[in-house]
């Protein structure tokens, strides 16, 4: 047990922050722009340490942005325990199973000298700001003192939703029973964390609305705007990370019951795949699907597009494509659970379909009508100016630091907080 003293009277005026996260934080994927902004953002609170947890390898563009935004930061890797062991496998899904704080697999693990040279850390910081569960899983606490706990999807909502799109029935049950099981955990993230923060006012109304749950929803920062491209084929495109489940599934789904819709209506439509592992995705070369990769400025290739579209339809948290898709003024078709946690209208700053059919005509329209896709563009950008940039989230990070620092502060003298955890922290 490690204890912990109340913070000193003048700590609010530069508190120091320890900001941990498991993703590389710089330009790239949507929980990569979230690592990096969020880090901007407390950046105008208080003093920031960042620590990177992750098993590697190293991203040459996230050290270059980390060396770049960030004063003070470190890399700990975790390393693998073996999987093929039949003890340790059946140790794990017990945790996961009975366990009062796991949340997913656990297969990797800080080393002692890591773990406590990062307690140090903690006890040297007002505040530690987490982004997200698998920051969570790779250390070994129970309770984490004056935290704050970005909760940028929650794992019961995904499962829901993959419960939802699963056609095998014996999967379905498991995932409504995991959904459940989690449920329970999530009741409980406030005796173990000080602050929430979580991307929507859906997902606060769902953990419970408590005043300590604070809506820090997913932005983007304002890009340079290039005037539509007219390219040689009528595009369509999709930007994300073809290693993320709900858009593979999401995609899966576009390609097999929405595109054929599509192209049986406009004979020399493209489709463009933009995002680590695009360029590998399809089994097979085709003529009317372009997978680009990775690309380190998507702008003028996003601008040859008729729309951009998020055929998403598992998952929890709100999807940054959206405010991406708003903010380089592309027009943006989506699924209701694409679009889930902006508080947008079909039609207005969109289009919503949910059926296939719905989808494939909201993408001929689009091709056959640039004046309908500019003013729905249009109509996005204006109210992503005015609500979806990174900035305009500023005052709710800081509301929920000084939150956390109140809640340390209120804490009397005598009373210690501490860090349960595990005689071995680093097995």
């Amino acid at each position: 047990m490690l204890g912990l003293e109340p913070r000193d009277e003048g700590m609010s005026e530069n508190p120091k922050i320890l900001y941990v996260v498991s993703n590389w934080p710089f330009d790239g994927t949507g929980a990569q722009q979230r690592a990096l902004n969020i880090g901007r953002l407390l950046k105008r609170v208080g003093e920031v340490r960042l620590v990177v947890v992750t098993p590697g390898p190293e991203n040459p563009h996230a050290l270059r942005t980390m060396e770049r935004e960030f004063k003070e930061w470190r890399v700990i890797q975790p390393t693998m325990v073996n999987r093929r062991n039949p003890f340790i496998r059946v140790w794990n899904r017990l945790q996961n199973s009975l366990g009062s704080h796991a949340y997913a697999s656990r297969y990797w693990k800080v080393n002692a000298v890591n773990h406590r040279a990062f307690r140090d850390m903690m006890l040297e910081s007002d505040v530690v700001w987490l982004h997200n569960f698998v920051t969570v899983n790779r250390f070994n606490f129970e309770k984490w003192p004056h935290t704050v706990l970005d909760v940028d999807d929650v794992p019961s909502v995904f499962y829901d939703s993959l419960a939802r799109s699963r056609r095998s029935p014996l999967r379905r049950i498991v995932d409504v029973q995991t959904s459940r099981r989690l449920r329970k955990r999530e009741r409980g993230l406030l005796n173990r964390f000080d602050v929430l923060t979580v991307c929507s006012e859906q997902d606060k109304v769902y953990l419970g609305g408590d005043k300590r749950v604070f809506v820090v929803p997913n932005g983007f920062t304002t890009p340079e705007i290039r005037p539509r491209i007219q390219s040689a084929r009528p595009r369509i495109g999709f930007i994300g990370m073809f290693g993320y489940r709900p858009n593979i599934e999401g995609m899966e789904w576009f390609l097999s019951d929405v595109w054929p819709l599509v192209t049986s209506r406009i004979e020399k439509a493209e489709l463009r795949l933009v995002g680590p592992g695009s360029d590998t995705f399809l089994s097979q070369k085709r003529s009317d699907v372009v997978g680009l990769g990775w690309l380190d400025n998507p702008t003028e290739e996003i601008a040859s597009w008729s729309a951009m579209v998020v055929p998403i339809r598992v998952g929890g948290g709100t999807r940054i494509k959206i405010a991406e898709g708003f903010a380089r003024k592309c027009p943006v078709i989506s699924t209701s659970a694409g679009a889930f946690g902006y508080d947008v209208r079909n039609g207005e700053e969109l289009v919503l379909a949910d059926f296939a059919g719905d989808f494939a005509s909201a993408c001929v329209r689009l091709l056959r009508d640039p004046a309908f896709g500019d003013a729905l563009a249009n109509r996005a950008y204006q109210r992503f100016r005015r609500e979806w940039t990174w900035d305009a989230f500023a005052p709710r990070v800081q509301a929920a630091v000084e939150a956390c620092l109140s809640s340390r502060s209120s804490r009397s003298t005598g009373q210690k907080s501490a860090f349960a955890s595990n005689e071995n922290p680093g097995s």
